[in-house]
């Protein structure tokens, strides 16, 4: 999967300047952000949301969210309630 290359996210900034995050070696299938963009929740093409959080120039990992059990396809963060919900080949679950 992936051939080598590393996954990688594309987060444009407020201001002019994107930064380039890479995550692994698997494709992003899909990504959300929180309401201050201090965390990210994103699919490695598997059935798992992974929320990272900013700490200094790095994102770390702080949780895995596992309930689907196909793969995820899409995620939204929603600002004001700060819930995430996803959807999957086959089901939905909102946490």
């Amino acid at each position: 999967m992936g051939g080598g290359r590393d996954a990688m996210a594309l987060f444009t900034s407020r201001g002019p300047v994107a930064e380039v995050f890479r995550f692994g070696l698997v494709p992003i299938a899909c990504r959300a952000r929180n309401e201050d963009r201090s965390q990210v929740a994103l699919s490695l093409n598997n059935n798992e949301v992974n929320i990272y959080g900013r700490a200094a120039s790095e994102w770390k990992l702080q949780e895995t969210l596992q309930g689907h059990d196909l793969r995820v396809t899409g995620i939204d963060w929603a600002p004001s309630t700060n819930r995430i919900v996803t959807c999957g080949a086959v089901s939905l679950l909102c946490i």
